[in-house]
């Protein structure tokens, strides 16, 4: 998940224009994708998704966790409502590969609070936002992690990943 130093993942109105100047780098985005059977994003998340001219997640199943109806013209994915934890246990028996949750702060946080986020890959892009959506929403919930690596990249991006102890 791409963010600001200062923590923000988009704007106040939610826009990402800023991330332009990163767009063409190789981040490692490919690679991970490959490790990827199934996305889970947000309703707004997809939303922004599926206004973008590429699909990033050919030949991924996509998980749409939503309360409102998926455009009728749209087979490629699935909406879910209801208990994360539900889910999680579901897409584990069915899918071998891993499963992605590519957002937004909502869906993410939902996932966090039930404990079911094992690594963590965040990047850090040298842009302070001052305010806007943040990388992760408040909780009550205490969430031990370790790190696993730190990398810095090109752009002076910083990619650091986490796991669970």
């Amino acid at each position: 998940m791409a963010a600001s130093i200062d923590g923000y993942i988009a704007d106040t109105e939610g826009g990402i224009g800023w991330l332009a100047p990163y767009e063409d780098a190789d981040f490692g985005y490919g690679q991970l994708m490959e490790q990827v059977e199934c996305v889970v994003v947000g309703r707004t998340t997809f939303d922004m998704i599926a206004g973008f001219d590429h699909w990033p997640y050919d030949g991924k199943r996509v998980v749409v966790v939503t309360h409102r109806p998926l455009p009728a013209d749209d087979c490629s994915v699935e909406a879910f409502a209801g208990d994360v934890a539900a889910l999680a246990a579901r897409l584990r028996q069915e899918c071998q590969g891993d499963i992605y949750v590519d957002g937004g702060a909502q869906t993410l946080r939902s996932f966090i609070d039930a404990d079911l986020v094992d690594r963590f890959d965040l990047f850090t892009l040298p842009v302070l936002l001052g305010r806007g959506i943040p990388r992760f929403l408040p909780s009550p919930h205490l969430s031990q992690l370790r790190l696993d690596s730190c990398q810095a990249m090109d752009l002076g991006v910083v990619r650091t990943s986490y796991v669970r102890p």
